[in-house]
Parts: structure tokens; sequence; C-alpha cells
């Protein structure tokens, strides 16, 4: 029957990935390196042997060693195999990374732009500035309320001391700024210095001798040697 109608399509192995190639590589690298394993295990128990046996196994050694040289070479082959089937694979990935982005940033320049059609900077604006005058608005009512009611605020600083003064009078008998008006300082003597002579003296009214600075001279007999 298969000759007539065919394979079924949906019965088609699929094809391989990267990631199924860079998985068989690894698989191929693992044998590889047990390989290696095993010819360096021979290696070592050669080099153990005693000299007179080493000449006779010597041809066994070079073919080991040989053996791993070839192994090595093949084990950096599908290293680099591997390197860029893995750099492939990250390319691959991040082109539909970048896919997935640039749908996503266009449809939000799609939302924003729906957003903004009706929200406009003059609107903001005028939104903002309403909304600044009703909240000081709301402030001079805020100090309205809180206004004492019932007594007399429109009292200036003049007024309290008038005031003041009055209750002094009343409770003590002194007379309005009476308190301020005595409040001088005493009168210094002055008295000019004589422009000839600096021990010139003068005679106060009690009759006491005073200095060019007009203060009271000290009698001598008040002076100890």
């Amino acid at each position: 029957m298969n000759r007539f109608f065919g394979h079924s399509k949906s019965n088609a192995a699929p094809k391989p990935t990267l990631n199924d190639t860079a998985a068989t590589i690894d698989l191929r690298v693992e044998t590889i390196n047990k390989q290696i394993a095993s010819v360096e295990q021979e290696l070592q128990a050669y080099s153990r042997l005693p000299p007179s046996k080493k000449a006779s196994q010597k041809a066994r050694a070079m073919a080991l060693l040989n053996k791993k040289k070839m192994y090595e070479r093949q084990r950096m082959t599908l290293e680099g195999q591997a390197s860029n089937i893995g750099a492939t694979a990250f390319a691959v990935s991040n082109i539909e990374t970048q896919k997935q982005m640039y749908n996503g940033l266009r449809d939000a320049k799609t939302q924003l732009a729906k957003g903004y059609k009706d929200l406009k900077i003059d609107k903001v604006e005028t939104l903002m500035d309403e909304l600044d005058d009703q909240l000081l608005d709301q402030e001079e009512m805020n100090d309205m309320f809180s206004r004492p009611i019932g007594q007399d605020t429109y009292m200036t600083d003049a007024d309290l001391e008038n005031e003041l003064a009055g209750l002094a009078e009343a409770e003590y008998g002194i007379e309005s700024n009476a308190m301020f008006n005595d409040l001088h300082a005493p009168s210094v003597p002055i008295q000019p210095i004589d422009a000839g002579s600096t021990t010139a003296s003068t005679t106060a009214k009690d009759g006491v001798g005073v200095d060019e600075f007009g203060l009271p001279k000290l009698p001598a007999t008040g002076m100890k040697n």
C-alpha cells in the first residue's frame, strides 16, 4: 500500500535541532574521554615496568601514545564544533527574544498612543492649577474655622500696652509710663581738664578736694609707705 499512497507525513522523523546536535557531540566527547583515560592507564602501567621489560613493550607504548594523540585531536575537533553550535544556538534563541521584545514594544507604543489621545498637556496643566487653587481655598477656610469665636482679636500691641499701664495705675497708684520715665542714668560730674597742668585740682561743694576727673581725692594721712 505504501507503494501507491506513500508514507504519511506525520510518521516522518523530525529534523534534529541544534540542541540535539549539541547533545550528540557531547556524547561523542564523553566517549573519547573514556578512551583517552583507558590509554593513559596502559601508559602508566608501562611507565611502572622495570627497565628490562620496557624494551619489549616499547612498540606497544608508542602505539598507545599515538592513539592518545589521535583521540585528543578528535576531542579538540568535537569541542570546536560544540562551541560553534552553542554560539549559533544562542544567536537563534536571541533572535526569538528580540522578536518578542519588538512585538512587546510595538504593542506598548500602540497602548501609549491610545492612552495619550485624550490626555493633553494643556488639560493636565489646567487640572493642576485648579487643584492648587482648591487647596489654597481649603487652607484659607481652615484658618477661618480655627479662628477664636467670641473674643476680641482686633486689639493691637499699643492697645495692650495702654491696658497694662491702666492696670498698674489702678492697683499700685503708678501713673502711666511712670516706671519707664523714672529709669534714668545718674549724672556724672564733668570737670574740664586743665590744659596747663595735669596735677591741678578743684574743690567740691563740701570742701573735699577732687582730681581732674571730678573724683574725691584721698587724704594724705590715709596713705602708708
